[in-house]
């Protein structure tokens, strides 16, 4: 790791804040290239965080794929004289995410280009379970899009975590985008990010996460009602089946990758081999825009789930609540989680 007190690049505006941290605009000094920057304050930031950023610094490096967003280095600042951070540098994605389509189209979103992106996301997820690791965040949040239409690429991986360790000591993830399994706490591989996949689907046709936020209720419902989330009514009935092959309960019966690369839904819906970017070449191509943008909106996390599924009250209440479905859960619960 390099560690650095005047770095040969700048820092621009913050795009986005959540638990792992912030990510912000950066150009390089020397050839003004553009590109995004993802930070932890070492002194400020929590273990968690910094376990967060290492672990996707440690996961991308491995990695390389049209559809996974690009390592480009990482290194160690210390900034206003004081300040250490930790950096992982990618690829600049100015297209924001698939969750923010309908808020973008301001009306229903095209099902070709959900089919588009959900080809993409579906080969990232080939790509990245053949290498061993299992992504356990996907969500419409962490699939970025390019500053020209036509493709998307997965990130976010502070998450991820190899299939050998695919029972994890806790679940990981965006709770509302959870498989049962992982919910429950039982198991987390490759056909717990096919539900998030379901999940994200939906998203991306209703702009709303696939369940409405109940806390420990919903975590319930999702881990032991038997029940699925609601599928678009405007979804053909290809889309519906293919989304029903993602959120089956059974983690068994769910279909792979390879095998959802082949429906009908998306099997034709792959990007033209045209299309082709990555981060801006120089500043300039970006003049105007989020490098210098400081009214910009940032993203924050959308729950408070993530932490509530971690603790001892939350894991009691869902206990209790899931013995109205499959009798008194609590002692199964305890010895899970």
């Amino acid at each position: 790791m390099e560690k650095v007190n005047r770095p040969n690049w700048v820092r621009g505006s913050c795009i986005g804040q959540g638990s792992f941290g912030t990510v912000s605009v950066a150009v390089n000094k020397s050839d003004g290239q553009v590109f995004a920057v993802k930070s932890v304050d070492q002194r400020l930031g929590l273990e968690s965080q910094i376990e967060a950023l290492e672990n996707e610094i440690r996961i991308l490096r491995s990695v390389s794929s049209p559809w996974v967003v690009k390592y480009l280095g990482d290194d160690e600042t210390v900034e206003d004289g004081a300040t250490s951070f930790r950096n992982l540098h990618l690829e600049y994605m100015p297209g924001g995410t698939v969750a923010d389509l309908v808020k973008k189209s301001g009306t229903d979103v095209e099902e070709s280009v959900v089919r588009l992106y959900a080809w993409c996301i579906v080969s990232a997820l080939r790509y990245v379970h053949a290498k061993g690791i299992v992504h356990c965040d996907v969500k419409g949040k962490n699939v970025l899009l390019g500053p020209t239409a036509g493709a998307a690429k997965l990130a976010d991986f502070g998450s991820a975590m190899e299939i050998s360790d695919a029972t994890p000591a806790e679940p990981r993830g965006s709770p509302l985008w959870m498989a049962p399994e992982v919910v429950r706490g039982e198991y987390q591989g490759p056909e717990s990010d096919v539900w998030s996949l379901g999940c994200t689907v939906i998203e991306m046709f209703t702009g709303l996460p696939p369940w409405e936020d109940r806390g420990c209720e919903t975590l319930c419902r999702i881990g032991y009602s038997g029940e699925s989330p609601d599928i678009p009514i405007q979804l053909s009935e290809l889309g519906r089946d293919f989304v029903n092959k993602c959120l089956r309960r059974d983690p068994i019966e769910r279909w792979s990758c390879e095998q959802l690369l082949r429906h009908p839904f998306i099997a034709s819906s792959s990007p033209p081999d045209s299309i082709s970017y990555s981060s801006p070449r120089c500043v300039l191509d970006w003049l105007n825009s989020e490098f210098f943008d400081e009214d910009e909106e940032i993203e924050e996390d959308e729950s408070n789930l993530s932490y509530e599924l971690r603790t001892q009250s939350m894991r009691e209440r869902i206990g209790k609540l899931a013995s109205n479905y499959r009798g008194n859960l609590g002692n199964l619960m305890a010895g899970k989680w």
